[in-house]
């Protein structure tokens, strides 16, 4: 699951003033009228064309690990207007990358190209084609063929046989990811603790890991995971008695009167009766290597304790909007790192404008929302824990474990990395010597191209191809390096971000990028108001009302 614009940017409140672009020069501003709305982007400013300022309302202990994220990516000014914030925007970016999109092929293909005007080392080949196969079976097929270079998570059974044969590259992934069990209060009895909590205790997550999930992948009671800053060991989801599950589910059921075994819930929203059901998408992902199977073993876990959930398999970008509005009442779901910060695992789903398990619990999201502000890394960890704690009082989910991943490469490709945090392979830095082109295959196709407003790692890794954001990560790595801005400075107090953007870079139709079109981008994606802020509806409308009930700029 991905986040709009992965650090939660969400609204602009009426009055908020936008400078409107000029062909006369003008430098645009983008400012809430004071910090009272809720978020915590006080205003983005070019102070000139190759300077950008961003005030805060607050420090915020990770904004260079968030302004390297993807859905922080730069769009020309003049394309986001064109396109009015949609249509050919979700299909045919124009970046600043080292790859440019030649053709988006839905239901087959995308095709990409050398950018030769890019402002920095050029792709190695001339062409990239990434290609889309839900079952790791079928990838491996396709590479021991020969017809693709490299694919995206192997299939666990298969690692140890890929490692082992000299025609292949087997590149481990860390397990920086984890996985949970979703349960929306929006639904009667799973608005009830106790039976959020028996839900939990009938989850054995140990056989999970043990049967379905790579070799060397940790369990703890902590969705986020262990080699994270801010993990926390030793609080989480209940352990697994299927007992006491049996005892808090009786118990509930005679206090509120609904029947067991528990196979239908109400939404408590319109009073509608419905089945209780087990969502997923049949999308491999880092933290789901089998979703399928981990869904049905789920389904007869639970069944054990008297929970009769209907197991549903649903199409990618429907299931990701309809979990993310809480209106599935169990759902499987996880992340994987974007950037190595707890907040990044737990700001995605926890927040208080966020309502993916229902209604949102405030004594997990304000120690959060302290935690991102709270420079000192002590003092952080505690705030984490106390989220760990609300978490652990109130369940609103149930994580079982941090998979590990791996990719397989053909030997003889040259430059191969891992996409340590999720979707930032760089394809343009890998070379075939027999041939000029790349041929990836993953696991399912993007659901959009435009990735400031998308949750789904398929599509990051397709737009990172494309795009850019001012700040990125190392190749294979996790440290902060320079992007579109060649450097930046912050202020003593962590308040104001200063960035230097490089000058002479272009986009692929031509077009020179400065610092309106970053306040551009930003205003596209935070304005509730702005006609720009259209995308796909998938981030935009899911996690943020609409523009009469904004509440804010952006929540970092």
């Amino acid at each position: 699951m991905k986040l709009v614009v992965r650090v939660a940017i969400l609204l602009l409140a009426s009055g908020v003033s936008l400078t409107p672009a000029a062909a006369d020069g003008h430098l645009l501003t983008f400012a809430a009228p004071d910090c009272d709305y809720g978020g915590n982007l006080s205003s983005i400013e070019a102070v000139d064309a190759h300077t950008v300022r961003v005030t805060l309302c607050n420090p915020d202990a990770i904004f260079d690990q968030e302004m390297a994220s993807l859905g922080m990516s730069i769009h020309p000014s003049e394309y986001l207007e064109a396109t009015g914030g949609t249509g050919d925007l979700l299909t045919k970016p124009i970046g600043t990358g080292p790859l440019k999109l030649v053709n988006w092929d839905q239901g087959n293909e995308i095709v990409y190209e050398r950018f030769d005007d890019y402002w920095g080392e050029t792709a190695i080949e001339d062409t990239v084609i990434l290609r889309w196969s839900a079952e790791a079976a079928a990838r491996a097929t396709e590479l021991r063929a020969g017809t693709i270079d490299g694919m995206k998570f192997g299939n666990p059974g298969d690692f140890q046989v890929f490692r082992d044969d000299p025609n292949y590259t087997l590149i481990d992934i860390p397990p920086l990811t984890g996985v949970y069990v979703g349960i929306s209060n929006y639904f009667s009895p799973l608005d009830d603790l106790r039976v959020r909590r028996a839900i939990s205790m009938s989850i054995n997550r140990n056989r999970i890991v043990d049967n379905f999930f790579p070799e060397g992948s940790p369990l703890s009671p902590d969705f986020v995971p262990p080699a994270v800053f801010g993990h926390v060991p030793d609080i989480g989801a209940p352990d697994y008695d299927p007992d006491m599950a049996q005892a808090l589910l009786q118990e509930a059921a005679d206090e509120l009167g609904f029947s067991l075994p528990l196979n239908s819930v109400t939404d408590r929203r319109t009073g509608e009766e419905r089945p209780l059901t087990l969502t997923w998408r049949d999308v491999v992902r880092a933290y789901l290597p089998t979703p399928g199977i981990i869904a049905n073993d789920l389904q007869a876990q639970l069944a054990m304790t008297g929970i009769e959930a209907d197991v549903q398999v649903m199409e990618s970008g429907a299931f990701i909007g309809s979990s993310l509005s809480g209106n599935e009442p169990l759902h499987l779901l996880g992340w994987h790192a974007d950037f190595p910060d707890a907040s990044n695992f737990l700001t995605c789903c926890l927040g208080e404008n966020l309502h993916q398990f229902g209604d949102p619990y405030p004594d997990i999201y304000e120690p959060l929302v302290a935690a991102g502000q709270e420079l000192d890394p002590a003092l952080r960890q505690e705030l984490f824990r106390e989220v760990a704690a609300g978490i652990e009082a109130n369940v609103p989910w149930v994580p079982f474990g941090h998979a590990g991943a791996a990719d397989v490469w053909q030997a003889r490709i040259l430059g191969v990395h891992p996409g340590v945090l999720d979707g930032t392979e760089q394809f343009a830095r890998v070379e075939d010597p027999d041939d000029n082109n790349i041929i990836y295959m993953q696991d399912a196709e993007p659901i959009s191209l435009y990735c400031n407003d998308t949750f789904d790692g398929e599509s990051f890794r397709a737009c990172h191809q494309v795009q850019e954001a001012l700040l990125d990560f190392s190749l294979g790595g996790v440290d902060v390096v320079p992007g579109l801005a060649q450097s930046w400075e912050v202020s003593d107090d962590g308040l104001v971000w200063t960035f230097h953007l490089r000058q002479g870079v272009k986009f692929h139709d031509g077009s020179d990028f400065d610092a309106n079109d970053v306040v551009t981008t930003w205003q596209a994606a935070g304005d509730a108001c702005s006609p720009l802020h259209t995308g796909t509806g998938e981030g935009f409308a899911i996690y943020i009302p609409h523009c009469p009930f904004a509440r804010g700029l952006a929540l970092f």
